[in-house]
């Protein structure tokens, strides 16, 4: 082979171009994959809407709780809004419960701009532990006009506790921004199986579906496109595959 080198340098050029063509080609698909996939993983998780299907009110104390489930992400989209600027607070309870201690709970503080979960140990102020794990998105607090409204995104399993249609609620506001005793609380029933944020898109519509014309006959639909899927780990490791090879066989042919 070396002889044949030295003879025909240029067929030997030749080879290694065509094998650091084919390398960098093999390369780029890598890439390429590797982005869409990334792409595709940070498109999955979804925004809550603004319009939430579900709602339940404290008769009497001016607070209410917007809500809908996120079916795709199993997360609990979540809108507290108070007549007055206050604190407020929403929490949940194992099946049966209903008490206010040992209560996972949001809690939105506008003095302090945050919405927070804690976990509830007593009935003072001393009692409201942040908890370690903070797993809220799409959280939000804003006062207009009198009012307190507070938003957030919460897994359904959630530090140690699976949210569940059976599950006891509670809701709670205070008297200021500052946290401290609270002017109104109670307990509410949710119903997550009617109340399901239903699209991609943030509707909270039921979806459509294709019935009877007034002549009687039922108009075609056309089948929606499939969409291509995301390339698999099979898939990367036999390209992974071909990039070793090569690599092996241009460090052959340039040691030769």
């Amino acid at each position: 082979i070396f002889r044949y080198l030295c003879r025909a340098p240029c067929t030997a050029l030749l080879i290694i171009k065509q094998l650091s063509c084919t390398l960098l080609a093999t390369m780029k698909t890598v890439s390429a994959a590797l982005f869409f996939a990334l792409v595709g993983t940070a498109a999955a998780a979804e925004s809550c809407p603004d319009e939430l299907p579900g709602k339940v009110e404290l008769n009497g104390a001016g607070l209410a709780f917007h809500y809908g489930i996120l079916e795709n992400d199993q997360a609990l989209c979540g809108k507290l809004v108070s007549d007055t600027e206050a604190w407020v607070g929403f929490a949940a309870q194992p099946e049966g419960i209903r008490q206010m201690i040992g209560a996972n709970s949001v809690i939105a503080l506008p003095s302090e701009d945050t919405v927070q979960q804690y976990t509830l140990t007593a009935k003072s102020a001393a009692g409201i532990v942040p908890t370690e794990s903070q797993t809220l998105t799409d959280t939000t607090v804003t006062q207009v006009d009198g009012t307190t409204v507070a938003t957030f995104k919460q897994p359904l399993s959630d530090n140690g506790l699976t949210l569940t249609s059976n599950n006891v609620y509670l809701m709670a506001k205070g008297t200021s921004n500052n946290l401290g005793y609270h002017a109104g609380r109670g307990f509410v029933s949710l119903d997550f199986e009617t109340n399901v944020i239903s699209s991609s898109t943030g509707s909270t519509e039921a979806p459509m579906t294709t019935g009877a014309t007034e002549s009687g006959t039922t108009p075609a639909t056309e089948a929606p496109p499939t969409p291509t899927p995301p390339p698999s780990s099979a898939s990367l490791q036999k390209i992974g595959s071909v990039m070793l090879g090569g690599s092996l066989l241009l460090i052959a042919v340039l040691t030769i």
